[in-house]
Protein backbone atom coordinates (compact mmCIF):
# COMPACT_ATOMS: atom_id res chain seq x y z
CA UNK A 1 0.00 0.00 0.00
CA UNK A 2 2.80 2.60 0.67
CA UNK A 3 5.07 1.86 -2.04
CA UNK A 4 1.90 2.28 -4.39
CA UNK A 5 1.14 5.54 -2.89
CA UNK A 6 5.11 7.12 -2.82
CA UNK A 7 5.02 5.67 -6.58
CA UNK A 8 1.98 7.90 -7.38
CA UNK A 9 3.45 10.67 -5.07
CA UNK A 10 6.61 10.50 -7.25
CA UNK A 11 4.90 10.58 -10.73
CA UNK A 12 2.89 13.68 -9.30
CA UNK A 13 6.25 15.48 -8.52
CA UNK A 14 6.99 14.95 -11.59
CA UNK A 15 4.02 16.41 -13.63
CA UNK A 16 3.92 19.16 -11.05
CA UNK A 17 7.35 20.02 -12.24
CA UNK A 18 6.54 20.11 -15.41
CA UNK A 19 3.45 21.97 -15.39
CA UNK A 20 5.22 24.96 -12.69
CA UNK A 21 8.01 25.12 -15.92
CA UNK A 22 5.19 25.53 -18.49
CA UNK A 23 3.79 28.36 -16.25
CA UNK A 24 7.29 29.85 -15.82
CA UNK A 25 8.12 29.87 -19.61
CA UNK A 26 4.57 31.18 -20.95
CA UNK A 27 3.51 33.73 -18.53
CA UNK A 28 7.48 34.73 -17.68
CA UNK A 29 6.79 34.85 -13.73
CA UNK A 30 9.31 37.35 -12.92
CA UNK A 31 9.34 36.53 -9.17
CA UNK A 32 10.72 33.20 -7.67
CA UNK A 33 9.52 33.83 -4.30
CA UNK A 34 5.99 32.86 -5.95
CA UNK A 35 7.76 29.91 -7.51
CA UNK A 36 9.22 28.40 -4.56
CA UNK A 37 5.81 28.41 -3.30
CA UNK A 38 4.11 26.55 -5.75
CA UNK A 39 6.98 23.99 -5.50
CA UNK A 40 6.59 23.90 -1.88
CA UNK A 41 2.11 23.66 -2.18
CA UNK A 42 2.69 20.91 -4.26
CA UNK A 43 5.56 19.07 -2.47
CA UNK A 44 3.51 19.44 0.88
CA UNK A 45 0.01 18.60 -0.14
CA UNK A 46 0.23 15.04 -1.23
CA UNK A 47 2.15 14.41 1.93
CA UNK A 48 -0.33 16.24 4.36
CA UNK A 49 -3.37 14.02 2.30
CA UNK A 50 -0.89 10.72 2.78
CA UNK A 51 -0.56 11.46 6.52
CA UNK A 52 -3.77 12.10 7.72
CA UNK A 53 -5.16 8.57 5.37
CA UNK A 54 -2.34 6.24 6.51
CA UNK A 55 -3.15 7.75 10.40
CA UNK A 56 -7.21 8.00 10.83
CA UNK A 57 -8.43 5.56 7.97
CA UNK A 58 -5.77 2.67 7.24
CA UNK A 59 -5.22 2.48 10.93
CA UNK A 60 -8.71 1.45 11.97
CA UNK A 61 -9.42 -2.04 12.80
CA UNK A 62 -10.17 -4.63 10.68
CA UNK A 63 -13.16 -7.10 11.65
CA UNK A 64 -14.98 -10.22 10.42
CA UNK A 65 -18.39 -9.70 9.22
CA UNK A 66 -20.81 -11.79 11.29
CA UNK A 67 -23.58 -14.26 9.23
CA UNK A 68 -27.25 -12.54 10.12
CA UNK A 69 -28.76 -14.00 7.27
CA UNK A 70 -32.05 -15.80 8.82
CA UNK A 71 -33.18 -12.78 11.61
CA UNK A 72 -34.90 -10.23 11.46
CA UNK A 73 -33.92 -6.70 10.70
CA UNK A 74 -33.70 -5.46 14.09
CA UNK A 75 -32.18 -8.59 15.51
CA UNK A 76 -29.19 -8.62 12.55
CA UNK A 77 -28.79 -4.48 13.37
CA UNK A 78 -27.91 -5.15 17.22
CA UNK A 79 -25.67 -7.80 15.94
CA UNK A 80 -23.32 -5.84 13.64
CA UNK A 81 -23.23 -3.03 16.11
CA UNK A 82 -21.76 -5.64 18.58
CA UNK A 83 -19.42 -6.02 16.22
CA UNK A 84 -18.69 -1.86 15.81
CA UNK A 85 -20.51 -2.36 12.34
CA UNK A 86 -23.94 -0.38 10.43
CA UNK A 87 -26.62 -1.82 9.27
CA UNK A 88 -28.68 0.03 6.79
CA UNK A 89 -32.04 -2.04 4.81
CA UNK A 90 -31.02 -1.75 0.91
CA UNK A 91 -34.58 -3.76 -0.56
CA UNK A 92 -36.01 -7.20 -0.94
CA UNK A 93 -35.21 -10.12 -2.58
CA UNK A 94 -37.22 -13.18 -3.72
CA UNK A 95 -35.78 -16.23 -1.64
CA UNK A 96 -37.67 -19.30 -1.62
CA UNK A 97 -35.31 -20.43 2.26
CA UNK A 98 -36.45 -17.29 4.20
CA UNK A 99 -39.65 -16.26 4.92
CA UNK A 100 -41.02 -12.86 4.33
CA UNK A 101 -39.11 -10.25 6.10
CA UNK A 102 -35.97 -11.96 7.55
CA UNK A 103 -33.02 -10.93 6.28
CA UNK A 104 -31.71 -13.30 3.08
CA UNK A 105 -28.84 -11.49 2.11
CA UNK A 106 -26.07 -9.19 2.96
CA UNK A 107 -23.14 -7.01 1.76
CA UNK A 108 -20.26 -7.88 2.64
CA UNK A 109 -20.80 -11.16 2.65
CA UNK A 110 -20.02 -13.36 6.19
CA UNK A 111 -17.10 -13.59 7.05
CA UNK A 112 -15.31 -10.91 5.16
CA UNK A 113 -12.57 -8.62 6.97
CA UNK A 114 -14.08 -5.01 6.78
CA UNK A 115 -13.00 -1.71 8.66
CA UNK A 116 -14.75 -0.84 11.94
CA UNK A 117 -17.50 1.48 11.14
CA UNK A 118 -18.10 -0.33 7.65
CA UNK A 119 -21.59 -0.16 6.41
CA UNK A 120 -23.70 -3.79 5.69
CA UNK A 121 -26.18 -3.50 3.15
CA UNK A 122 -29.04 -6.14 4.38
CA UNK A 123 -31.88 -7.56 1.83
CA UNK A 124 -34.68 -8.94 3.08
CA UNK A 125 -36.84 -12.43 2.04
CA UNK A 126 -39.93 -11.37 0.21
CA UNK A 127 -41.61 -14.06 0.76
CA UNK A 128 -43.60 -15.63 -2.10
CA UNK A 129 -43.03 -14.80 -5.70
CA UNK A 130 -45.54 -12.28 -7.06
CA UNK A 131 -46.90 -12.42 -10.73
CA UNK A 132 -48.71 -10.12 -12.65
CA UNK A 133 -52.61 -11.56 -13.11
CA UNK A 134 -53.00 -11.63 -16.89
CA UNK A 135 -55.95 -9.94 -18.36
CA UNK A 136 -59.08 -12.20 -18.58
CA UNK A 137 -61.46 -9.72 -19.50
CA UNK A 138 -63.58 -10.28 -22.90
CA UNK A 139 -62.33 -14.04 -22.55
CA UNK A 140 -64.21 -16.92 -22.62
CA UNK A 141 -63.89 -18.50 -18.76
CA UNK A 142 -63.38 -22.01 -21.39
CA UNK A 143 -60.27 -20.41 -21.44
CA UNK A 144 -59.14 -18.88 -18.06
CA UNK A 145 -57.80 -21.85 -16.66
CA UNK A 146 -55.04 -22.14 -19.47
CA UNK A 147 -54.18 -18.57 -19.04
CA UNK A 148 -53.79 -18.50 -15.37
CA UNK A 149 -52.24 -21.75 -15.37
CA UNK A 150 -49.48 -20.71 -17.79
CA UNK A 151 -48.85 -17.46 -15.40
CA UNK A 152 -49.07 -19.77 -12.55
CA UNK A 153 -52.47 -19.15 -11.01
CA UNK A 154 -55.52 -20.82 -10.22
CA UNK A 155 -59.13 -19.85 -10.62
CA UNK A 156 -60.58 -19.13 -7.53
CA UNK A 157 -64.34 -18.53 -7.16
CA UNK A 158 -66.31 -17.84 -9.92
CA UNK A 159 -69.98 -16.08 -9.69
CA UNK A 160 -72.17 -16.10 -12.61
CA UNK A 161 -74.18 -12.74 -13.75
CA UNK A 162 -77.10 -12.24 -16.20
CA UNK A 163 -76.01 -10.37 -18.85
CA UNK A 164 -77.55 -10.34 -22.48
CA UNK A 165 -74.84 -7.84 -24.23
CA UNK A 166 -72.00 -10.86 -23.63
CA UNK A 167 -71.94 -14.22 -24.79
CA UNK A 168 -72.44 -16.89 -22.61
CA UNK A 169 -69.52 -17.76 -20.49
CA UNK A 170 -67.92 -14.60 -21.04
CA UNK A 171 -65.52 -13.00 -18.23
CA UNK A 172 -66.66 -9.80 -17.05
CA UNK A 173 -64.37 -8.74 -14.14
CA UNK A 174 -62.03 -10.54 -11.93
CA UNK A 175 -60.27 -10.09 -8.97
CA UNK A 176 -57.16 -9.29 -8.69
CA UNK A 177 -57.38 -7.05 -11.71
CA UNK A 178 -55.25 -7.17 -14.62
CA UNK A 179 -51.27 -6.31 -13.82
CA UNK A 180 -52.20 -6.60 -9.67
CA UNK A 181 -49.31 -8.43 -7.94
CA UNK A 182 -50.76 -11.60 -7.28
CA UNK A 183 -48.22 -14.98 -5.51
CA UNK A 184 -47.38 -17.41 -7.07
CA UNK A 185 -49.56 -20.55 -6.90
CA UNK A 186 -52.61 -17.75 -5.94
CA UNK A 187 -56.12 -17.89 -7.21
CA UNK A 188 -58.02 -15.36 -9.43
CA UNK A 189 -62.10 -14.91 -8.78
CA UNK A 190 -63.68 -14.30 -12.19
CA UNK A 191 -67.48 -12.99 -12.69
CA UNK A 192 -69.04 -14.84 -15.87
CA UNK A 193 -72.13 -13.81 -17.92
CA UNK A 194 -74.70 -16.03 -17.99
CA UNK A 195 -77.81 -15.86 -20.60
CA UNK A 196 -79.72 -17.66 -18.16
CA UNK A 197 -81.27 -17.24 -14.39
CA UNK A 198 -79.26 -16.99 -11.98
CA UNK A 199 -80.09 -18.23 -8.88
CA UNK A 200 -79.32 -16.87 -5.32
CA UNK A 201 -77.66 -18.52 -2.75
CA UNK A 202 -81.44 -17.74 -0.85
CA UNK A 203 -82.53 -20.89 -3.07
CA UNK A 204 -82.68 -24.20 -2.26
CA UNK A 205 -83.92 -27.53 -3.42
CA UNK A 206 -85.83 -28.15 -0.27
CA UNK A 207 -89.06 -27.95 0.01
CA UNK A 208 -91.26 -25.50 -2.28
CA UNK A 209 -93.04 -22.58 -0.66
CA UNK A 210 -96.37 -23.87 0.76
CA UNK A 211 -95.87 -27.40 0.68
CA UNK A 212 -96.97 -29.18 4.04
CA UNK A 213 -95.53 -32.03 6.03
CA UNK A 214 -98.11 -34.69 5.91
Amino acid sequence: MITSYLTLYLLFIILASLVISLLVLRLGLPSPQLIIILVLLFIVSPLAIGYFYFSYFDSLPEIAVPDVRGMDFESARSKLEESDLNARLAGSIYQTKYREGIIAAQRPEAGRRVKVGRMVNLMISSGKRKVPAPNLLGRPVSQAEAVLSAAQLMVGEVKRERNLDAPDGTVLAQEPLPGEEAEVGGTVDLLVSTTGEVRSEDDSSGTPEGSTNQ
